[in-house]
């Protein structure tokens, strides 16, 4: 037998040998005992204490929250993937809030073509000029209420349950004070909700929340039929709180949820066109002190200086409640 012949089989041999030998070495005693793994790394792990302590750890903290989350179509995202580990918390400290949601969000919902077309899909890049995406979705309860939301009330009935607000938003439903806000024409979706946040203590106020503790479904509804119903054309405002063009320039951030001029395309969100500057400059300031709750408007309001929030509400307490209808083109 020629000697490379001979040499490659002792080769082949001292090869296998070396590693039946490091077979024998480093494979555990335990292991193929259950199955092809090592039969002590069960009760090992099982012994381990979760990093990952589950939502129902944060549900005693975090009731409303929680309830908002399970209600919502993100209950199959936990808590953890988005706000880290809770093992240790609250002792060791808060859990991050995403400052980045733009990069977080979009691990699930950048469009792709492998992705199944029931979980929403945007194209990154044309999609919210490069803002937060918190700016327009609550994380807990990420779904934008549709444009096509109906309100159900009588306005006839509301008009009659409004005698009781004429004081502060006036007998047609524009306020006499520059603090309190217009009603008339305001989207009826959007003052159903507020009414209805009010009344359930998830927003507070003062004066608003005792009086909406005292509405049923029906006068919410009829309530918010009968201002949405109204005519939202008032005399321009005599106060001045700051500077409508450097408004204008801010505005643009606005736009996606409040429109370029103000008027919300969207019935669940507050059209600002027109309204009282004061109570704007307010409402801002609230927003940014954390006095309001409302996770997007509290991310926007967080990075306005006291100049910003006087020229935004300069801006759109100027504007047109009417929204602008294109010119027809003639054949």
């Amino acid at each position: 037998m020629p000697k490379h012949i001979v040499r490659l089989i002792v080769l082949i041999v001292v090869s296998l040998a070396l590693a039946l030998i490091a077979k024998r070495y480093f494979t555990a005693d335990s292991f193929y005992r259950y199955g092809h793994y090592r039969a002590n790394s069960v009760p090992e792990i099982a012994a381990q204490e979760p990093v990952f302590q589950t939502p129902h750890y944060c549900q005693s903290c975090h009731g409303a929250r929680h309830a908002q989350w399970s209600a919502n179509s993100h209950k199959t995202v936990i808590c953890e993937v988005c706000h880290g580990a809770a093992l240790g918390h609250p002792q060791n400290g808060k859990l991050p809030i995403p400052s980045d949601t733009v990069k977080l969000c979009t691990l699930c919902h950048e469009a792709m073509p492998g992705r199944p077309r029931t979980q929403p899909q945007i194209e990154v890049a044309q999609h919210s000029a490069g803002q937060q995406c918190i700016v327009c979705h609550n994380p807990h309860a990420p779904k934008i209420v549709s444009a096509a939301a109906k309100v159900t009330g009588d306005a006839a009935a509301g008009k009659k349950r409004a005698a009781a607000c004429t004081s502060c938003h006036g007998a047609s439903g524009i306020s006499p004070n520059d603090s309190w806000p217009n009603l008339a024409g305001q989207h009826a979706a959007y003052l159903a909700r507020v009414l209805e946040a009010y009344r359930s203590g998830a927003q507070k106020d003062v004066m608003m929340t005792p009086i909406a503790q005292t509405l049923g479904n029906a006068d919410v509804q009829n309530l918010a039929a009968y201002y949405g119903s109204l005519s939202c054309k008032t005399p321009a405002s005599e106060t001045r709180v700051g500077d409508a063009v450097a408004g204008k320039a801010l505005a643009k951030n606005c736009a996606a949820c409040h429109g370029e001029t103000g008027v919300a395309s969207n019935p669940a969100w507050p059209t600002l066109a027109g309204q009282k500057p004061v109570y704007l400059v307010n409402v801002l300031k609230a927003f940014r002190a954390g006095l309001r709750k409302d996770p997007m408007m509290a991310g926007v309001a967080r990075s306005l200086s006291d100049a910003d929030i006087a020229n935004l509400a300069a801006y759109f307490a100027g504007q047109s409640c009417q929204p602008v209808t294109p010119p027809r083109k003639t054949p």
